[in-house]
């Protein structure tokens, strides 16, 4: 019975061999030729289109497994995110984006300065903890930002 199967294997590959499809085309009259070539067309659209959704689909199956569950929203979680900014645009770590550090002083100012008007604008709403915290941030980020402005004149850049 095996064999039966192999030599129906055989046939059907030699059926649907390059030469029978070359030859179909020879013999066909030219309307059925054109036609062919559009459905031809048609099947290569539908796997190149089929190709990039399963391309994709693994895109964004990658980026999903980095969809891990995040701390609750906090007063301390916002102001380190900016701080984590600020950071960068001093210098102080690489960006993420090109993986190069540089120094955006104009940036930094900036985002120290929103750090200081959540400061100032939680002041009576905060805990004692929240207070300590942006006191902390405010102040390390002022003498780094001090330093970054030494260090960028040093340069000369």
């Amino acid at each position: 019975m095996s064999d039966e199967k192999s030599d129906e294997k055989t046939v059907e590959e030699n059926w649907m061999s390059a030469d029978w499809e070359a030859k179909a085309k020879h013999n066909a009259d030219p309307q059925s030729a054109a036609s062919d070539e559009a459905l031809t067309k048609e099947v290569l659209d539908a796997e190149k289109k089929a190709k990039f959704e399963e391309t994709k689909h693994l895109e964004d199956a990658e980026l999903l497994q980095h969809d891990v569950p995040l701390p609750p929203p906090s007063l301390i979680t916002l102001a380190s995110g900016l701080a984590t900014q600020a950071m960068i645009s001093m210098g102080a770590f690489p960006n993420p984006l090109t993986g190069k550090t540089t120094m955006l002083l104009h940036q930094a100012a900036h985002l120290i300065d929103t750090i200081d008007l959540l400061y100032e604008k939680t002041s009576g709403n905060r805990t004692q903890e929240e207070s300590k915290m942006l006191e902390g941030i405010l102040h390390e980020l002022r003498m780094i930002f001090l330093a970054a402005e030494k260090e960028k004149a040093r340069r000369g850049t």
